[in-house]
């Protein structure tokens, strides 16, 4: 698959203007330079994706969680078995996971996806539209996904926040759901840096 094959929306680039504006903003404020850390940083960085300084309070924070099953968990890279996914995502779904909780006390809503959770069908109907196959395949001797899946997916992901924004969502928080899903991270890490999967 070539990156051509997949149509990506414009999108606008952070505004430098809002940056050096928040940045100085820092700078007036009755507190030592710096003394907020990543709180500043990501203040300055909300600000250049808004456009403006100082940044609107989000108001529909939303976070996204994409499930899937890992055929790499097969190989025992986890210390849970792989339909431990399908049993978190019940959890989820009913509120009672730990991403429930984090979310509700940030005021943010969750939204979970059924991409490849390697159950015969979704819990509901609604988390499965974009499910594009039955749990990936053993990345140690295969690819993840056939290209047309990796395009689905891809295609699944720009349509879902599309949607979000659409309703309303003004912050999109990603997560991700899958016994075994260090080991396809770093792998993605790994080549995306061109660093040994190890480190």
């Amino acid at each position: 698959m070539e990156p051509e094959d997949i149509e990506f929306p414009e999108i606008t680039p952070p505004d430098d203007h809002a940056r050096s504006d928040a940045i100085a903003l820092h700078d007036k404020l009755v507190k030592p330079a710096g003394s907020l850390g990543r709180l500043e940083e990501l203040g300055v960085w909300i600000a250049a994706c808004q456009g403006q300084s100082p940044p609107r309070p989000f108001t529909r924070p939303r976070v996204i969680v994409f499930a899937g099953d890992h055929g790499i968990a097969a190989k025992g890279v986890s210390a849970y078995p792989a339909e431990v996914t399908a049993q978190l995502l019940g959890t989820m779904l009913t509120g009672g996971a730990a991403i429930n909780v984090l979310a509700a006390a940030a005021g943010a809503s969750v939204r979970v996806v059924d991409m490849a959770v390697d159950t015969e069908a979704p819990a509901t109907r609604s988390i499965g539209e974009y499910k594009v196959r039955r749990g990936s395949g053993s990345i140690d001797v295969e690819d993840a996904l056939t290209a047309d899946e990796v395009k689905a997916a891809i295609r699944a992901g720009i349509a879902i926040a599309d949607a979000e924004v659409d309703g309303g969502a003004d912050l999109l928080i990603p997560g991700d759901l899958g016994i075994g899903n260090s080991t396809p991270a770093s792998v993605l890490v790994a080549a995306l840096t061109g660093t040994e999967p190890v480190a």
